[in-house]
């Protein structure tokens, strides 16, 4: 048997349904009661209690400044870290979804409520609604308009004043009256400079390790000297006219400790491969 749905069931989802319906008329009233309790708590945290026992859900570390205006509040469902500032309105005739770290400046308007466009059936008392979805790190500027049906994508800004009347994906910024897309974000850090200095020191370090070998290869003919000859590895006077002499190469004084800390390493790794080589 075809389940019998209630005009609430109808209006969540998104069916005709009559706004006059006794169950429905007693849930406004409801919010009625709610929104004031909110939008008249000085406390923040019993503020903050009020809003997560009226709307449907809420995230972790959720903020609302007053004043705030709905028509149920169960439709509302907030992500953590979600702040609104003064004067939102969430027309919630269909769910409204919002997802993490989303942020709205004030007058921020999400309307789900339409109505049919043929005026007898406008003026029988039959609405219907559109859900609307956003994801994670949305932020809607002052004065933002958000139209029934509408889904925006993670990471997406709405430039101040704008009215959104149709979906945009993730990573862009929108604005005008209707919304266009402006720019596309690009996640990826861009530093041209960084990029650049980064390129140089890959071509040096190319440099560096071919001359390196070549210094290997003195060290490799230095071991079999030595284990002809029976010298020890270890020669601290060499070791100490090195480091002196790569101080006086040093022309920036300031690179100078560094740049012997590194040729001591060097030396370290050489005197270890020369050991190898003996044994």
């Amino acid at each position: 048997m075809e389940e019998i749905k209630t005009e609430r069931q109808k209006m969540i989802d998104g069916e005709l349904y009559f706004s006059a319906d006794p169950e429905l008329i007693t849930a406004r009233k409801f919010a009625r009661e709610q929104m004031k309790l909110i939008n008249n708590e000085e406390d923040r945290l019993i503020r903050r209690q009020l809003v997560e026992e009226t709307f449907g859900s809420t995230g972790t570390g959720s903020y609302i400044e007053p004043t705030i205006n709905f028509d149920y509040g169960f439709n509302i469902h907030v992500g953590k870290n979600f702040y609104a500032n003064f004067n939102s309105i969430f027309l919630d005739v269909c769910p409204i979804t919002i997802g993490d770290n989303c942020m709205f400046g004030p007058n921020a308007q999400l309307y789900t409520a339409t109505h049919p466009l043929h005026p007898v059936k406008r003026n029988s008392g039959l609405e219907f609604g559109k859900p609307i979805t956003l994801g994670n790190n949305v932020w809607l500027g002052g004065g933002v308009v958000i139209t029934p049906g509408v889904t925006l994508g993670d990471n997406v800004v709405v430039a101040a004043g704008s009215v959104v009347t149709k979906s945009f994906p993730a990573n862009c910024v929108i604005g005008g009256n209707p919304a266009k897309i402006i720019k596309e974000i690009d996640l990826e850090e861009k530093n041209t400079s960084l990029a650049s200095q980064r390129n140089k020191i890959d071509a040096l370090d190319k440099k560096i390790v071919a001359l390196l070998e070549e210094r290997m290869d003195a060290v490799t003919s230095i071991a079999e000297i030595k284990k002809t000859t029976d010298k020890e590895i270890l020669d601290p006077s060499r070791e100490k006219e090195v480091l002196e002499k790569i101080a006086g190469y040093v022309t920036n004084d300031s690179y100078k400790e560094v740049l012997i800390e590194t040729y001591q390493g060097i030396m370290d790794a050489s005197k270890h491969f020369q050991q190898q080589q003996l044994d």
